[in-house]
């Protein structure tokens, strides 16, 4: 006998006039008979579910109303579970809290070589057990080709308990009061099961390979459980743009081995062991877009000769250092971290060099980093030159220097500097006074946003500026990472990358782990990592998922940029007004205002994404157009302010403006002030041989 699902039954009869089988209406429904043959409904419309068919019997009619009536909807009970589309942006709580609205279809969008994530939800009316998924192929809507089987996956997500709820000076900056259990990490665990009215979340990911055919794409989602069976259309839409493998935005998360024994069984003297492991680390992190890694100086053997002169063995450093090369996808090595805190740590006013050990004839000894690093840190910057590092390698001094002990900073950065002067220097910073001794600067979120100013005249003069965020420890409605925080908020930290013109991000914890991080958490509520251990490797967070998915999102903003600035540099100098940066940051601005005003609404991300998407393919048809304007669009002007429109249309294009014509270059330059419409939008409307373009910006205005 076939399956059934009903979900939702509103009504359902015989239709007596037509010999054409059960009429049913219902919110959404998917049935199989005996042919498997499957058969949709769609919200509030009568269909019929039976077809008359050979072999389909009356008899088989009546039997299957039967089993309709009586295993699905007995007295009027509901089906044992529903499942429905949501936004893969939102937590999905276990007991539904603030359950995101249902959508009738996974819809999700990208270009080629990008990771594309998907969320569904399953609410059981009844308990049910045995709960499992399966997707079918992404099948080509209009041509018979299919994306590869292992391009889609899915894991149910898991949850972790947090009792109390990270600090921030607004409760609303948070998604639900503590004690509550939230959603974080993909579950290994591919069967569930669910008591009444309990929720579960299947989270999709989606790798569109880089030689996909541009298109739409269908393929189903199908839950089963001992209770029933439910299924729910996927769509993805590919556009004809293929992301970068290059990564144009530096992140670095600090990992650990130091629990490699505990959560993977592997001791440190198992070298085979332990060196794959920290393989697959370092493929997970390149995978996420992770392009900077972590190696630390005490890998380095330092030995005392007879003459009290230091020979030193690189051979640890540079086979650690070559696991991550190995990925192909890292940029940067960092290193360092020569001064250490006085007594009282963070709080302590010195800052001052560490000792280094060395091995000697005695055994081990203790050198004063005044000693050591005159002779150590020539020889280490030699050895990188060699190695073809120097310039990819930036060089820490000490973490997190404040006002109360930046001088001692500033002492110990000119000391390393002195020894090493190629060698760029990074620390993360809670103090601006770092001129002229750091090359790239990593201000706490919070302080950038209090200190843009002087954060921006730095970056200016051409220090290079990052910015770093640490959950509890950060103040003000600033995006964070912490569990308890909305998911959008690991993505929209590189939407705010693009919008301020930062170069790189740095966060303390890749897998920081508590001894127990699925159920005990600790203070830092899930912030001190991005993947949970498991004994042959790891699993990912839904933030983690998310800070790729960002990521990928700043790659948009740079294909524009270098799109425009491709186009800039064919035009010759009289357009060099056109700032090619100027269209991502607007368009940015929508999602991130400022960096404590920002949207948490996924339809609002998804559709300035799709506009890039869009504005790029428009970018290569005719007439091809380059608008920008002064103040950007979104600013908030005043009533009846002109606004600075200028740009560059391909010789012989028509440009107007309410109806007035612009006059237009020899070379393409045109330059006007306008007024808004009374919509409060500038339209600019290009035409060149039959082909006609529209172009609008928008505005706020005050009154």
């Amino acid at each position: 006998m076939g399956r059934l699902l009903i979900g939702r039954v509103e009504h359902k009869r015989l239709n007596p006039d037509r010999d054409q089988g059960i009429i049913v209406r219902s919110s959404w429904f998917r049935a199989t008979t005996t042919n498997q043959k499957e058969f949709e409904l769609s919200n509030g419309k009568e269909e019929t579910m039976f077809s008359k068919e050979p072999g389909l019997s009356p008899h088989a009619v009546v039997l299957a109303t039967l089993i309709l009536l009586c295993g699905a909807c007995v007295a009027g009970q509901a089906a044992p579970f529903e499942c429905f589309a949501a936004s893969d942006l939102v937590r999905v709580f276990n007991d539904g809290y603030h359950c995101p609205e249902p959508g009738k279809a996974i819809e999700i969008f990208g270009i080629r070589n990008e990771y594309l994530s998907g969320q569904c939800v399953i609410k059981a009316n009844q308990d049910i057990e045995h709960v499992t998924v399966s997707l079918s192929p992404l099948q080509h809507v209009k041509r018979s080709m299919s994306l590869p089987a292992d391009a889609a996956s899915w894991n149910f997500v898991g949850s972790i308990p947090i009792t109390e709820n990270t600090p921030k000076y607004r409760k609303t900056d948070l998604i639900r009061p503590a004690p509550a259990r939230f959603p974080d990490y993909l579950a290994e665990d591919k069967e569930i099961s669910l008591k009444k009215d309990e929720y579960g979340a299947v989270y999709l990911t989606v790798w569109v390979p880089p030689d996909a055919q541009e298109g739409d794409y269908a393929a189903s989602l199908t839950i089963r459980s001992d209770q029933g069976t439910a299924s729910l259309p996927l769509r993805l839409s590919v556009y004809p743009l293929t992301l970068p493998d290059e990564r144009h935005l530096m992140v670095t998360e600090w990992y650990s081995t130091n629990k490699f024994k505990q959560f993977h069984g592997i001791d440190a003297s198992d070298s085979e062991r332990f060196y794959e492991m920290l393989g697959l680390y370092a493929r997970n992190m390149a995978e996420h877009r992770q392009n900077v890694f972590r190696v630390s100086l005490d890998l380095i053997a330092c030995k005392l000769n007879e003459q009290g002169k230091l020979e030193l063995d690189f051979s640890r450093f540079d086979k650690w250092a070559e696991v991550f090369w190995n990925t192909g996808h890292m940029d940067l090595l960092e290193t360092g971290f020569v001064a250490r805190f006085g007594e009282g740590g963070w709080s302590s006013k010195e800052i001052m060099l560490r000792d280094f050990r060395a091995q000697s004839a005695g055994g081990t000894v203790t050198i004063p980093g005044k000693e050591f690093l005159p002779q150590f840190l020539p020889a280490f910057e030699n050895h990188l030159r060699e190695k073809g590092w120097l310039e990819k390698t930036i060089f820490h001094i000490a973490d997190e220097p404040s006002n109360h002990n930046v001088m001692d900073w500033r002492e110990a950065s000119e000391f390393a500097h002195r020894y090493a002067p190629a060698l760029r220097r990074i620390d993360a910073i809670e103090t601006p006074h770092c001129l002229d001794r750091l090359e790239i600067w990593v201000p706490k979120l919070d302080y950038l946003a209090t200190w843009y100013d002087v954060y921006r005249r730095a970056q200016d003069q051409g220090y290079e500026l990052w910015f770093y965020t640490v959950g509890i420890f950060q103040k003000g409605s600033h995006p964070n990472k912490t569990v308890d925080v909305p998911l959008i908020e690991s993505r929209i930290l590189h939407w705010l990358n693009y919008r301020y013109g930062l170069k790189g991000y740095l966060h303390w914890g890749f897998n920081q782990w508590t001894d127990d991080p699925f159920e005990a958490p600790g203070q830092h509520r899930g912030d001190g990592w991005h993947v949970y251990p498991k004994k042959d490797g790891l699993l990912c967070s839904l933030r983690w998922e998310q800070m790729r998915n960002g990521l990928q999102d700043y790659e948009y903003f740079w294909m524009l940029e270098d799109k425009i600035r491709e186009m800039k540099a064919g035009l010759g100098e009289r357009v060099s007004i056109i700032d090619p940066s100027r269209r991502g940051v607007e368009i940015a601005s929508q999602v991130v205002k400022t960096m404590s005003d920002y949207s948490k609404e996924p339809q609002v991300l998804y559709a300035a994404k799709r506009q890039i998407i869009e504005e790029l393919l428009a970018l290569d048809t005719p007439p091809r157009v380059l608008v920008q304007t002064t103040p950007l669009e979104h600013t908030t002007i005043g009533n009846d302010c002109p606004i600075d429109l200028y740009g560059w249309a391909e010789p012989g294009t028509k440009i107007t403006v309410r109806g007035t014509e612009l006059p237009v270059s020899a070379d393409g330059l045109f330059m006007e002030n306008v007024s808004l419409s009374r919509d409060k939008k500038v339209v600019v409307e290009a035409e060149l041989g039959g082909n006609k373009k529209t172009i609008t910006r928008t505005f706020e205005v005050l009154y």
